[in-house]
């Protein structure tokens, strides 16, 4: 090399003899020696100058981010898929606009700029050398604009950002790094999780990840595959998957909803919330229209329904004579009295039923039916709850 030459050289001007072979290996090994020392110094000299930009971009990243309200917690995730920063995983999700997964990169190794790129996923089940589209438009036949969107893996999140030093670090930690503040009351390494512990988070083993509630207030139905309240456990309707489902109001998914679910005697699932609301309006199972409360919570109504159809009998020239199924018992009744607030299903008492054919009408159902029963002077109404159900019904027959 150059630095053997210029020895020999030297060497021979200064009338010595040639440096022996063992001694210009030294004199390389020596210089290659101090040319790492120098690279390695440099390195540790910029130093400050590298955890300066990590800083400052860690800080834009922070405080560019959606604002979050569902945690209380001092730390962002950064997300492995994307490599934004969000507030928690549900922010994430919630963003309508996002930057492609990492995995969907291309490969442009030995092609043109015109090829078209593809997936590094579905890559390994292509051939290496995938031929080429000879086309004369812009765009490839097969062009198809790429959704972005997409949801993250709460368990496969590596790193956190503080919000109070900005410092980027592990997410195995409740603690930061830089400046030691706690990012949560409770913490999961294995949820990634950080938040309040107002509501008694815990993480369940069989579930997979944190629930609220408290762990001593519920016990986990291998069954069902769900966290069920202690309370109700030894009276639940065990069924397998029955959790694995969306609700039937909101669509949302039961299992891992961070909203309270709800049993219904039919063996449905919902949401507590979805289900009060169901409730102001409709009684029946949005799935399979059986009675969504219990026949005890129910029977007040029914019995002030009853008493409702008597205080108003159907005009002869209105008469009819039905068959019914009852959705609650899954009976059927034959050649029932039929009435524009509903026929009572003569086993269980229920009123939701259906009509499944109408055998006569008018002056031939009455003659058939007879007179309807009479109701005597001192009938009366139980509760307050029966009066409100009678007033309502007499003024939705009164605008009928």
């Amino acid at each position: 090399d150059d630095d053997a030459i210029d020895a020999v050289a030297a060497a021979s001007a200064a009338g010595g003899k040639r440096p022996s072979v063992k001694r210009r290996e030294s004199e390389k090994s020596s210089k290659r020696r101090a040319s790492l020392r120098d690279s390695f110094t440099m390195g540790f000299s910029n130093m400050d100058v590298k955890n300066d930009c990590n800083e400052e971009l860690s800080r834009k990243l922070e405080q560019s981010r959606p604002q979050c309200g569902h945690y209380e917690r001092n730390c962002s995730m950064v997300s492995p898929c994307c490599g934004m920063v969000f507030g928690c995983r549900i922010c994430h999700d919630e963003c309508p606009n996002l930057p492609p997964p990492f995995l969907l990169q291309f490969q442009n190794n030995n092609r043109g700029a015109g090829d078209q790129c593809v997936p590094v996923a579905a890559s390994a089940s292509q051939s290496k050398e995938p031929a080429v589209l000879h086309r004369s438009a812009s765009l490839p036949p097969n062009f198809a604009e790429e959704e972005t969107h997409h949801t993250i893996d709460r368990f496969k999140v590596k790193e956190v950002i503080c919000r109070e030093c900005y410092t980027r670090q592990s997410s195995k930690t409740n603690n930061c790094i830089g400046c030691g503040i706690q990012f949560g009351s409770y913490h999961c390494s294995t949820c990634n999780l950080w938040m309040s512990d107002a509501e008694d988070p815990y993480h369940c083993l069989k579930c997979g990840f944190c629930r609220v509630g408290g762990r001593e207030n519920f016990t986990h139905c291998d069954e069902c595959g769900m966290c069920i309240d202690a309370l109700l456990f030894d009276d639940h309707n065990c069924k397998s998957g029955k959790y694995m489902s969306n609700c039937p109001v909101c669509q949302e998914d039961l299992f891992s909803s961070r909203k309270a679910s709800h049993e219904m005697p039919c063996g449905h699932a919902i949401h507590w919330d979805c289900f009060r609301d169901l409730t102001s309006h409709d009684t029946r199972c949005p799935i399979c229209k059986k009675t969504a409360e219990t026949h005890d919570q129910m029977e007040p109504t029914w019995s002030a329904m009853a008493l409702g159809i008597a205080l108003q009998p159907v005009p002869a020239d209105m008469a009819r004579v039905v068959d019914i199924l009852c959705n609650d018992c899954e009976e059927k009744g034959r050649n029932q009295r039929w009435h524009f607030l509903g026929v009572q299903c003569l086993k269980c008492t229920s009123f939701n039923t259906t009509v499944e054919r109408t055998v006569f009408v008018g002056q031939e159902a009455a003659d058939f039916l007879g007179p309807p029963d009479e109701i005597t002077a001192d009938a009366n109404i139980s509760s307050e709850a029966d009066q409100n159900v009678l007033a309502a019904l007499m003024g939705a027959g009164e605008a009928g």
